[in-house]
């Protein structure tokens, strides 16, 4: 029994012990029978069905979530990690039971019965939902309206019963520029894909509902998903579908309204008539999505104006792998994206996309148990830290303690902690690398090491380890989203010599990326500045222009970096010779139309180069400069 210090809620305690106590006991009798101790995770397991036993018998959902959360921080303390049920099961049931806590009254008594005869659909939905969503009431919502018409089917679509109560639990739609696009009725969208399920490129029941999502955030009608099924179904190139579409250039350059809008904005236009590169990238993720093809908008981070492409799940022998290049335009290869994410509806990172490829082929307890484990990691996090962030913006604290809970007695010894588990940073990295080797791609269990680094919880020990263990478990399959967790690892290295040693081996990392090299090698230049040490920076800069003049659009910066130092060292005359030598190392984008390069990094240093001349006075090499990048009167052409 916990002791009067304990957090447990009392009626969860009570109706634990009963469960526990009506197991067969040895003894002479009624009067005398003592309850057989049982073994920690057969505890968690009783306990667990005793608050979903309460909550079902007296729909007090706050109350039962109370319990679960006493048993949530019992098994963070005293669970062992040689068992992963316990940690699963109680994470469960706490996840379960915040979902309910604010769902209808009327019908949520109803939907846990439901749930609790179809165990693979609650895990599946428990563990995918994000815990404590504004949106829980209107994802049971649409659990229930799925309930209603095909009850006896959906623990076999789990994943895809999931991923559609996730993502369209509100009202699901997209602009694409002047257009909006609404998705279909969520309960269409599920029969659709059950309807077709042998002809969707990678299947139905076995893909995970992290991928799923990326399928059924759906914003075609029916009929538009059937033409580009019977038109592409088995396409395993999807993005190629982006340069199907003709592009609309009489509209770009006069402003002229397009004509797909004019007709009528879907599919089956955008393919008639053309359109821009939100249509191009429009039309081949929908394509993707109506033949089961994860596929994600992705917008461009780094260019003056607005730039989309797509990306998409891409089958290889034994695996799959997103691909961000394929779909896009030459001009804008080295910029960086963000993707729309389905169930929460903000933008994120694309390499945050790119690491659910691991997903393929797991099981989904090895996910749920990554998950769990993660959260437990978390909460010891949020003891060790003794505050939590609160407030409408995140922007106030409050004080947390760890909580003084004992042992429960009906547990064998052996079968749990000797003592509670401590909330030093060394254990919870240890949970969070358990938590890894369950699923490598569960994502959130990498933020809570990026997060330390950021906190400055990280040893250089600690770094040194972690660097090893993302490039034997990512840096080659996942560079991208490697590089991002790695980042505020190095960033927050103290000791500058020690911190560029990292940069260098992070480099020689991705040596096969000029893109994240140039990108290291900036934040490098970024660290000698800092310290004061210009010509140190200088090198880096200019090592960047010479050998990653291609590679992205941070060349930018190495320009304006290598500027300042010439000025600083009053080498000024050869700021011109600068911008002419990058500007000649850069490779001319094979899109020709003004409107398409504006974006590009060898039109905006071309245009930068022709500023400098004018600065020096040479106006005709200036307008020369200007005319080969299309720039009409020294102003460019707005795309």
């Amino acid at each position: 029994m916990a002791s009067s210090r304990s957090f447990f809620f009392p009626f969860g305690v009570i109706l634990a012990l009963i469960c526990v106590c009506s197991l067969p006991a040895r003894g002479d009798g009624p009067a005398t029978r003592v309850a057989p101790k049982v073994a920690f995770a057969q505890y968690v397991h009783l306990r667990a069905q005793a608050i979903l036993d309460a909550a079902e018998a007296g729909n007090d959902f706050m109350a039962a979530a109370k319990a679960a959360d006493n048993l949530f921080q019992l098994t963070a303390l005293y669970a062992n990690t040689d068992q992963l049920e316990p940690f699963r099961e109680a994470d469960f049931t706490l996840r379960l039971m915040i979902l309910f806590s604010r769902a209808d009254r009327e019908r949520r008594v109803q939907l846990l019965q439901y749930l609790r005869k179809n165990t693979d659909l609650a895990g599946t939905l428990v563990f995918l939902a994000s815990p404590g969503s504004e949106k829980s009431p209107q994802i049971l919502a649409q659990l229930d309206a799925l309930r209603q018409k095909h009850a006896d089917e959906l623990n076999k679509y789990a994943c895809l019963a999931a991923a559609v109560c996730v993502v369209h639990a509100t009202p699901f739609s997209r602009h694409i520029n002047e257009n909006q696009v609404i998705a279909p009725d969520p309960l269409e969208i599920y029969e659709y894909y059950v309807k077709h399920e042998k002809q969707m490129l990678f299947g139905i029941r076995n893909v995970p509902a992290e991928l799923l999502v990326y399928v059924v955030d759906d914003t075609a009608s029916i009929p538009e998903m059937e033409w580009a099924l019977a038109k592409y179904a088995g396409d395993k190139e999807v993005g190629k579908r982006f340069f199907d579409i003709k592009y609309d250039l009489d509209a770009m350059r006069h402003g002229t309204q397009k004509m797909v809008t004019k007709e009528g904005y879907n599919l089956q236009n955008i393919l008639k008539y053309g359109g821009i590169c939100a249509d191009q990238s429009y039309f081949a993720c929908s394509v993707g999505k109506a033949i089961g093809v994860p596929t994600a908008y992705t917008v461009g981070v780094s260019a003056q104006t607005g730039h989309a492409w797509v990306g998409f799940l891409q089958a290889a022998e034994a695996s799959a792998a997103w691909n961000f290049d394929t779909g896009r335009y030459s001009a804008y290869q080295g910029l960086r994206g963000t993707v729309m994410d389905p169930q929460m509806q903000h933008w994120i990172p694309d390499n945050y996309v790119s690491l659910t490829g691991e997903l393929i082929g797991t099981r989904p307890v090895d996910r749920q148990n990554s998950a769990a484990i993660t959260d437990i990691a978390r909460l010891l996090l949020t003891w060790e830290r003794g505050y939590v962030m609160v407030g409408a913006r995140g922007d106030a604290t409050m004080p947390v303690t760890v909580p003084v809970i004992d042992p429960p007695p009906e547990c064998i010894a052996g079968t749990f902690r000797a003592g509670p588990r401590s909330v030093q940073v060394g254990l919870i990295l240890s949970l969070v690398e358990l938590a890894l080797r369950q699923s490598a791609g569960y994502a959130p269990a990498w933020f809570e090491i990026r997060d330390l680094a950021v906190d400055k919880k990280l040893s250089l020990a600690d770094k040194r380890r972690w660097a090893d263990l993302l490039a034997k478990l990512g840096a080659q399959k996942y560079p991208d989203f490697t590089l991002s967790i790695l980042m505020p690892m190095v960033q927050t290295v103290d000791d500058v010599p020690e911190q560029d040693k990292l940069w260098n081996s992070a480099a020689d990392m991705f040596k096969k990326r000029f893109d994240l090299v140039g990108a290291i090698r900036m934040e490098q230049a970024a660290m000698w500045e800092k310290q004061k040490q210009p010509d140190k920076a200088g090198l880096i800069y200019m090592d960047v222009i010479d050998h990653y003049a291609n590679s992205g659009p941070f060349i930018i910066g190495a320009l304006k970096g290598a500027e300042a130092l010439l000025k600083s060292t009053n080498r000024s005359d050869k700021v011109v010779t600068l911008y002419d030598q990058t500007w000649n190392k850069i490779k001319q984008p094979q899109e020709m139309d003004t409107q398409l390069l504006a974006q590009s990094t060898w039109f905006r240093v071309g245009k930068l180069y022709a500023q400098k001349l004018e600065d020096a006075g040479d106006n005709a090499k200036a307008q020369s400069i200007l005319a080969k990048i299309g720039v009409s009167g020294g102003h460019a052409a707005t795309p």
